[in-house]
């Protein structure tokens, strides 16, 4: 009896440590399954969700098709085939993008977006994809601006929730006598300023190298007065799309596909 209770005994152990070893191998599994889900789970919703807004060159409304087009609508497609899977296009207000990405309801921000600390604190972001900065920006006419030093008593149009926004707000911390006039779009106070609604307006370069393009009534002063780089913002913590996303732009810099999509949509006649 006392035989068959050891025999007992042992097998109660070994089952126990079969159990054990069980328990543990299932404990690392999620491991290796979690760095697989995230894109798992865009394949399995058949599609890469953008949120962006309409800021010329980098997306806006095609005005044969309607369709969007941009730098930025190229570059969500190249990641977007490398997920293998289509593209969906969320546009929006630009101050809705980020709560858009919180909740879920996109994958990924790619609008032109100026990567903050502040933003920074809010969403995780992929390396930089382009370096830019803020523009003063006058009437053809206008000779009395020439730099921040000139600001004191004007009107300046900004975008609401945008970096133009804070510069101006930072313009007018540090002392110098403005009144800020924000707006929905960018492409609103840069009319407002035609009109003589603004005095002036703060903006960013590449934006505003492609409004002067067929808007030869303002014109950029100086050279930026401030450095900023672009980047795409991904929801806290999803850092398996982050990783994805920045072995594309990698390889989009070394096949030269970076060079062309800056030439199609910045240098163009």
């Amino acid at each position: 009896m006392k035989k068959y209770r050891r025999i007992l005994g042992l097998v109660t152990v070994m089952l126990a440590a079969m159990l054990l070893l069980t328990a543990c191998g299932q404990a690392s599994t999620p491991t290796t399954s979690a760095s697989s889900s995230r894109i798992d789970a865009i394949k399995k919703n058949g599609k890469l969700v953008l949120a962006t807004g309409d800021y010329r060159p980098f997306e806006y409304h095609d005005e044969k098709t309607n369709e969007m087009v941009g730098y930025d609508i190229d570059l969500a497609n190249v990641i977007a085939k490398k997920i293998g899977v289509p593209l969906e296009i969320k546009e929006m207000q630009f101050t809705s993008l980020i709560p858009t990405l919180q909740i879920g309801q996109a994958d990924l921000v790619i609008a032109a977006m100026y990567i903050t600390d502040q933003r920074k604190e809010v969403v995780d972001f992929a390396d930089p994809y382009m370096d830019t900065g803020m523009v003063l920006v006058t009437r053809a006419n206008d000779t009395a601006i020439k730099s921040t030093n000139d600001l004191n008593g004007k009107v300046v149009g900004v975008k609401t929730g945008a970096t133009s926004e804070k510069v101006a707000q930072d313009l007018k911390d540090k002392g110098i006598n403005i009144t800020i006039k924000s707006y929905k779009e960018t492409v609103d106070y840069l009319m407002d300023l035609e009109a003589g609604r603004v005095d002036v307006a703060i903006n960013d370069l590449l934006n505003q190298l492609e409004y002067d393009k067929t808007h030869s009534n303002v014109k950029i002063v100086g050279d930026p007065f401030t450095k900023s780089s672009l980047g795409i913002a991904f929801k806290k913590g999803d850092k398996e799309l982050v990783d994805l996303v920045n072995s594309v732009l990698k390889e989009m810099k070394q096949n030269g596909e970076t060079e062309k999509l800056y030439k199609k949509w910045l240098i163009k006649n």
